[in-house]
Order: structure tokens, then C-alpha cells, then sequence
């Protein structure tokens, strides 16, 4: 009866199981509650076969990959377990054992039970191996019962194994096909390298978790790469290899496995590479197959991003939000200086951008970002007349001239716009699993046109503009404040 409730939990516990770790735990819960009235359980953990390195990986700690010299670790066990034919085997306190067919030990020598290592097998192949440890010293009976219960226990943990690795193997091939998704859709919206470049290396980074991604961008002149995404890389070797590659080199990969140097290319040169590295993975074939095809997609990306930008250079719309691209900006500017000097008339600027931006898309990631630019510039449409200038001047920061307007008359302007962004919810439902609406705020400075001043130091009517918006920053954001103002 004990034994029908204990396989009866069992299949409860992987019946519930989300990831892991917890079916790691449920498996130790019901073996410590089937053995209490015996043996004391004190721990019970599952490792998997690496198919890469053919190590041991713990089964709940998956980024743990353990090597053959570390301790207290049954790769004895394993490899007694692995060893052909694999029928009946078991290990007790180290030691191999066997049963034959009616469960029968052939060699039954040891009473006192300190660790019981059992093999996971599917599809008569060795998985992996069930590790349980008791407290030291007790007695114990291995009975044909005992034995029974453990052969279905291993029957169902076994399938549960690999049903869960089967999962997160579908998993990443879902994950490539939106990581090839994702980039390719990069381009509909973004056409700047040093803004493309970090959105890659997130989505690779988050595709490839087990492995570091650096994203470099290649010297036009010299053979010397700069580190473009992330912050940081203090890896020499990463810097060595990159010196290795060129346009007949392709893809390298080191010879212990663990680095990978995807070249990127742009109308037919190298321009950077996407380094993949681990101190302990080692790259899969698989693997490598999807970063070779994430990396060519990204390549395309960059290429078409290249050629947008030549076109762009002729463009005067900002192709994510609509508004006047900063090239046209300028042009305006210039023309509105020229208006304002003729007629004597007033003209302000207003350089305002969103507050912990990088926030935003580090949380919700960069989609979510743009529906937050996308949602800002329809504001500033509808707040603005007709005859005022918008344009998205660089990333998240925007400029508005407001033509035939006072200073006073701007800052009404610019806290109307303040107030109606921080109302605002912004949908993201459709880009982000766990939240549907965010709230933003704004900081924004502006300043008025000074022919005099503009005439000594030319460009000072937005540069002032541009130090309120930091001074608002400084100030505790979400604010409005008036250049040059005490």
C-alpha cells in the first residue's frame, strides 16, 4: 500500500512540475515520505548526460556542468551505470551492483545504507543517474519489494526527464525562428548601427543564454575591433581571436569549443563580429548551425540598414515615429532663424527626451520601447499647432520650434505636453507577457532665440535648450525648465 501511495505522489509530482528544480524537489519530498518509516533521506538530485561534452549537467541547476576531478560527485557511479549491458544495475555506497530478471541482487554484501545512485534510461540508452543520500550509517534491507518500487520509480522519473529536456529543446527551436523573426523586423523601424547593434546583441544574448555575446564593430581602417554592446569585455583572448579573422577564415571556433567568431558583413567587407563565449559549454553543432543562420540574418539586417541610411541621407521623416528626421530638422532650423531675423518675430525651442528610458527597454525589452516613441510622438502631434516643428532628434530625445512664440507661451506648451505624457498608458500588452499598459514621464527645456547671442556663439539657441532639458534631469526629471533661468 505505501509503495501504490508513493508512485501515486511521484505521478502527481510531475503531473505539476513547471520546470526543473521542482520536479528535482518533488521527486526528494516523496522519497523522503515513502522511506521515513525505514531510512532517513537527506537528499535526493537527478544529473543529465551533457550531448556535448558527455559530462554530468544537474538536471535543477542546468547552467552547472561538473567535471570528473571534482568531489563528492558519482561520476564512478556513472560510469559503472553506463557500461554495457546496463540491465539491473545499480550502485550502493559506491559499490556496483546487479539483479537479474526477477530482481534478485546477485551480489549482496552491504547492510548499512549511506548513498544509492540509479540509472535514468529511455529507450534502453543511460539519460542520466538518480543520486539519493541518507544519513550516515543506517541499516537497510534491499528487499525484491524495494527493488520493485524503485524500478518504477525510475520508469517514471526517467520519462519525466525527458519529456522536460524534450520541451526545452522545442523551446529553442521556437526560440530561434522569433530570434530570425525578431532582427529581420528590426529594419522596419531602425536604421542606426550603433542603435541596431545592442538590440542584436540582446536577442542573441537571450537566445544563446548559456553562452556571453559580444557584439564588436571592425575599424575601417585598421584590423582592430571596438566592443559596441555590452559595457564590457575584460576576455584577452576574445581580442586575440578577432585578430584571426578574415574574409576566408568565416566562422572560428576554438579548439576546446567553448568560443565561437561570427564575422558580420556589409556589402560584401567584414564590419564587426558576434563572439559567443563560455568558460564552461562548449558550442553544440546545432548550436552553431543557429548562430551561423541568427548571425547571416543579422548581417542582412546591418546591410539593408547601411543602404537605408544612404537613402535616408535625402529622407526627412524619422521612420519609427513619423516626425521630421534630425537632417530635416536642421533644414527647418535654419529657416525658422532666418524668419525670425527678418520679422523680428519670437521663436523658442524645446528639446525634450523620456525619463529612464534605458529602463524601459531593459524591463520590457526594445519593442516595447518603440511603442513608447511611437505613443510620444502622436502626443507631441496632437499638442503642438499646426505651423510648430517636430522631430525626433536621436534615440528618445525629441525637438519641437515653436515658431512666433514667447518664452511664457512655450513653457504653457511644453508643461501641457508634460502633463498629458505622465497621463498617458501606454499599451504593451501584444509585446510583453506580464504587463499590458506602462506609464512614462518626460523632462523638457526650452529656450528663446537671441539674435545677439546667436550672432557671437552660432548654435547656442538649441545648445541652451539642450543644457535646460539636462538641468530638468538634474532637478529630479518630469519637469520643464527654462534656459538660462534662475
Amino acid at each position: 500500500m505505501e509503495a501504490v501511495k508513493f508512485l501515486s505522489k511521484l505521478t502527481k509530482v510531475f503531473e505539476v512540475a513547471r520546470d526543473e528544480e521542482e520536479l528535482a524537489s518533488g521527486v526528494l519530498a516523496a522519497l523522503k515520505a515513502y522511506c521515513a518509516h525505514s531510512v532517513s533521506v537527506k537528499e535526493a538530485k537527478i544529473y543529465v548526460k551533457d550531448t556535448a561534452s558527455k559530462k554530468l549537467r544537474h538536471f535543477a541547476k542546468a547552467w552547472q556542468m561538473h567535471d570528473e576531478d571534482e568531489r563528492d560527485l558519482p561520476f564512478e557511479d556513472f560510469k559503472f551505470l553506463t557500461k554495457k549491458p546496463y540491465a539491473g544495475k545499480f550502485v550502493l555506497n559506491k559499490k556496483g551492483f546487479v539483479t537479474d530478471k526477477n530482481l534478485k541482487i546477485i551480489k549482496p554484501d552491504v547492510k548499512k545504507l549511506n548513498t544509492l545512485s540509479l540509472p535514468l534510461k529511455y529507450r534502453g540508452e543511460i539519460i542520466g543517474l538518480l543520486e539519493v543520500k541518507f544519513s550516515a550509517g543506517q541499516n537497510i534491507e534491499i528487499t525484491k519489494t524495494f527493488l520493485s518500487v524503485v524500478d518504477n520509480m525510475l520508469a517514471q522519473t526517467s520519462l519525466a526527464v525527458w519529456n522536460m529536456q524534450t520541451t526545452a529543446r522545442m523551446q529553442t527551436n521556437i526560440g530561434f525562428y522569433l530570434a530570425m523573426k525578431n532582427i529581420a523586423k528590426i529594419i522596419e523601424t531602425q536604421y542606426e548601427l550603433n542603435y541596431i547593434f545592442p538590440i542584436l546583441g540582446e536577442m542573441l544574448d537571450n537566445f544563446v543564454s548559456e553562452h556571453l555575446i559580444y557584439v564588436f564593430l571592425k575599424s575601417s581602417s585598421k584590423n582592430e575591433y571596438k566592443l559596441i554592446w555590452p559595457g564590457r569585455c575584460s576576455l584577452k583572448n576574445v581580442f586575440e581571436n578577432l585578430k584571426k579573422l578574415t574574409p576566408k577564415s568565416g566562422v572560428l571556433i576554438e579548439e576546446d569549443g567553448k568560443m565561437g567568431i561570427f564575422p558580420l558583413w556589409c556589402e560584401g567587407k567584414i564590419i564587426g563580429a558576434i563572439v559567443s563565449y563560455s568558460r564552461f559549454d562548449k558550442l553544440t553543432k546545432l548550436e552553431i548551425q543557429y548562430l551561423e543562420q541568427l548571425v547571416k540574418q543579422s548581417s542582412e539586417t546591418v546591410d539593408r540598414a547601411h543602404s537605408y541610411t544612404k537613402i535616408l541621407q535625402h529622407a526627412t521623416l524619422d521612420a519609427l515615429t513619423g516626425l521630421n528626421n534630425r537632417h530635416q530638422f536642421a533644414h527647418r532650423l535654419k529657416q525658422e532663424i532666418a524668419t525670425a531675423k527678418r520679422k523680428n518675430s519670437p521663436l523658442c525651442c524645446m528639446m525634450l527626451d523620456v525619463d529612464h528610458f534605458k529602463s524601459v527597454n531593459d524591463t520590457y525589452g526594445h519593442s516595447a520601447g518603440d511603442a513608447v516613441l511611437k505613443a510620444l510622438s502622436k502626443i507631441i502631434k496632437k499638442e503642438i499647432r499646426e505651423e510648430d516643428i517636430a522631430s525626433r532628434y536621436g534615440g528618445e530625445e525629441f525637438n519641437v520650434i515653436l515658431p512666433n512664440t514667447s518664452i511664457n507661451e512655450a513653457w504653457l506648451v511644453a508643461n501641457r505636453l508634460r502633463q498629458e505624457v505622465e497621463r498617458k498608458k501606454i499599451t504593451i500588452e501584444e509585446l510583453n507577457a506580464t504587463k499590458k499598459t506602462i506609464s512614462i514621464t518626460i523632462s523638457i527645456g526650452i529656450n528663446a532665440f537671441d539674435k545677439a547671442k546667436e550672432a557671437k556663439d552660432p548654435g547656442v539657441f538649441c545648445r541652451d535648450a539642450d543644457k535646460a532639458l539636462y538641468e530638468a534631469k538634474e532637478r529630479g526629471r518630469n519637469r520643464v525648465v527654462i534656459a538660462n533661468s534662475d
